[in-house]
Formats: C-alpha cells, sequence, structure tokens
C-alpha cells in the first residue's frame, strides 16, 4: 500500500503540474453535460409543415390556422404548386407538405368526410412519424370542432358529420427504416472519427519521439510540411469513403440516388475542417495524452450530439441551434443523407457546400497559421 500511495501521490503530482490537462479533466465534464442536457433530446417539435391550399375557402383557411395554432407543427404557405412539392422535401426547407384539395370546403359543409394529402420526408424517419402523428392530433381537433358546429344546428342528428381522413405518402423511405437515417450518419461520423484523431496525433508524435527536430531544421516552409504532413490523410480519407460505400450498399442496402462525383466532392470539403482540426488541435497540446483528451471531449463529442447525427437540431434551444450550424459535421450529414436518400444534386445542396468550404478554409488556415517551425 505504501508503493501505492506513492505512486498515488506521484500520478497526481503530475496531473497538478499540467495546468493544460488538469482544465480538460475538470473542465470538459462539466461544460458537456451543461450543453449536452439541453441540446440531447428525441422529442420532435416545431416540424415545417408546407400547405399548399387548392381550395381557398373559409373552411381550408380555417383548417391552416389550426394546425398553425399548435407549438408542434411550423406552418408555412407553398404556393408554387405540385411540382415544387418534391424540391421543398429535398431541399429539407419542409418536412411535409399538406395538399388540400379544391372540394375541401363543399364536402365540410355538406357533411361529407373530406381527404388531404401529407407527403412526408422519410429520410429522417424519426420526424416523420412524429410530425404525421402531430398533424393526425391536430386534424382531429379541427374535425371535432366542425362536428361541434353540426351538431349545435341540428341537436340529435348523428348523420353526415364531417370528418377529414388524411391520405399518407412517404417519399425518399416508404417503410421509415431507421436504419437508413443511421447509417448514413455513421458514414459522416466514422470519416470525422478516424482523420481528425490521426491528424491531431501526428504532429504529437513527431514532437514526443524527438523527430520534430530533423523536420524543422529542413528548408521546408511552414506551408510545404504542413502539406506534406496532411495529404497522406487526404488519400486515406478518400481510401475509407471507397471502402465504406461498397458496405453501405451491399450490406446495409442504401439507396444510392445521387451523384458518386459529387458525394466525393463533398468529402474532400469535409476533410478539409477534418484535417485543419486536427492540425489546430496538435499545434495547442505538448502530449498525445492532451491531444486525444481535447478530440474527444471538446471537439468529437459535442460534433457528434450537436450535429443531427443521433437528436434533431430543429428542437434544440435557440443558442445550441446557432452552435450547431458552425459544426462541420452538420452540414456534411445533410449533404450525405441528401445525395444517399433522396437523390439531391448541387442545386439543393450548394449551400451546405458552400458552408463547409468556408469553414474548412478558416480551420485550415487557422491551423497553418498557428504551426510554427519550433519546439516550444
Amino acid at each position: 500500500m505504501q508503493r501505492v500511495r506513492s505512486l498515488l501521490i506521484k500520478e497526481l503530482t503530475q496531473i497538478r503540474r499540467d495546468p493544460r490537462l488538469f482544465a480538460l479533466l475538470v473542465a470538459a465534464p462539466a461544460l458537456q453535460i451543461l450543453i449536452l442536457g439541453y441540446a440531447a433530446t428525441t422529442d420532435v417539435r416545431d416540424v415545417a409543415v408546407a400547405v399548399r391550399d387548392e381550395d381557398r375557402t373559409a373552411y381550408s383557411r380555417d383548417y391552416a390556422r389550426t394546425l398553425g395554432a399548435s407549438s408542434w407543427l411550423r406552418v408555412s404557405p407553398h404556393t408554387g404548386g405540385e411540382r415544387a412539392d418534391g424540391r421543398l422535401l429535398v431541399s429539407g426547407r419542409a418536412g411535409l407538405v399538406l395538399v388540400i384539395p379544391a372540394g375541401f370546403g363543399a364536402d365540410l359543409a355538406a357533411g361529407r368526410p373530406a381527404t388531404v394529402q401529407a407527403l412526408v420526408d422519410g429520410s429522417d424517419s424519426l420526424s416523420a412519424v412524429q410530425g404525421l402523428a402531430y398533424l393526425q392530433g391536430a386534424s382531429r381537433l379541427f374535425s371535432e370542432r366542425q362536428v361541434r358546429v353540426v351538431l349545435d344546428r341540428r341537436p340529435g342528428g348523428t348523420a353526415g358529420l364531417p370528418s377529414i381522413a388524411i391520405a399518407t405518402r412517404t417519399w425518399f423511405n416508404p417503410m421509415q427504416a431507421s436504419r437508413l437515417y443511421i447509417v448514413s450518419g455513421l458514414f459522416g461520423v466514422l470519416l470525422l472519427v478516424t482523420t481528425m484523431v490521426v491528424a491531431a496525433m501526428a504532429f504529437v508524435k513527431e514532437r514526443e519521439e524527438g523527430t520534430m527536430e530533423q523536420m524543422l531544421v529542413t528548408p521546408l516552409r511552414r506551408g510545404e510540411l504542413v502539406a506534406g504532413k496532411l495529404l497522406p490523410f487526404v488519400v486515406i480519407g478518400f481510401l475509407e469513403v471507397t471502402v465504406v460505400l461498397p458496405v453501405m450498399l451491399l450490406v446495409f442496402h442504401l439507396p444510392l440516388r445521387g451523384s458518386v462525383a459529387l458525394l466525393y466532392a463533398f468529402s474532400g470539403l469535409f476533410l478539409l475542417t477534418t484535417l485543419g482540426l486536427g492540425l489546430l488541435v496538435s499545434s495547442l497540446v505538448k502530449t498525445q495524452q492532451q491531444a486525444m483528451l481535447v478530440t474527444v471531449f471538446f471537439l468529437m463529442m459535442p460534433f457528434v450530439m450537436l450535429s443531427g447525427f443521433i437528436f434533431p437540431v430543429e428542437n434544440m434551444p435557440s443558442p445550441i441551434r446557432v452552435v450547431a450550424e458552425a459544426i462541420p459535421l452538420r452540414h456534411y450529414l445533410i449533404a450525405v443523407r441528401g445525395i444517399f436518400l433522396k437523390g439531391a444534386g448541387l442545386a439543393e445542396l450548394w449551400d451546405e457546400g458552400l458552408a463547409l468550404l468556408g469553414t474548412g478554409v478558416l480551420i485550415l488556415t487557422s491551423a497553418v497559421l498557428s504551426f510554427h517551425k519550433r519546439l516550444d
């Protein structure tokens, strides 16, 4: 026990003498629980519903207002016509498209059942199921109110009471299989973990093993040195995409409805951010242990939790949603799921590509500027 006690004192003394490591061990858990406690929720609220009203009567307007009164649905008018329904779902601007056909008000006024059509984005199976349930609940409330109006006019009569039936069509994932949503998200998470960790460890390992001096005395400029160290990891990243892609298609039977070239292009933009973050971490820490702690606690966990991989970003508090928009993995997952499940092209994903390009250039530039050709 005396030997164990001496070793314990020695380890605690080392931690106390390393302020960076001590701060990581103490601050990281508190910061994680503070942010993720608000963000990690599977509740689905604020579902975007685009209403295409082809009836344009007092009944249809009252129905749309009833849906908008729900705290779970965010209703907006949609006047683009039938051809724009698919574009709204592919672009992600709407999770549900509700079509109120002509004759809706006439059917209700005559006491006949009225039918509306709900087009559901099945690429996000959780939001699709919950959003449809909220829509059906709000429609039921509207129907009950119309029934009460009819019964007040003719007490005792139960024949010919108005009601609303919802004809549902699920796009992109008709069976609403969560496997498609999860596996397509894992594609981005695995690429993040492997490339960022190895990039963060590369420079630190050179410094710990004493081989960094040999590179620093070479005539290579700072940019050339960084490029020579990071380009192999770019090759590894694209190789990983090439290896994982057949597994997703042949084993998990994911549909690849979009362009393979576009998928590789977005992967290249994403690698700018992951390798830049790895280089930035390696320039701020001194040991591999510190590099691992920083990448896991301050980068990987927040990225995964706040990117929409598991928990819908739309359900998070507004300040956390702002943080989530700055996370490159979020934009990459939107692009990957759009290419795989929706067949989205550059016309629908250009804003995600622009976000990845901007953050990638900013992070990589900051990392290169923070890297100096000296040991201290």
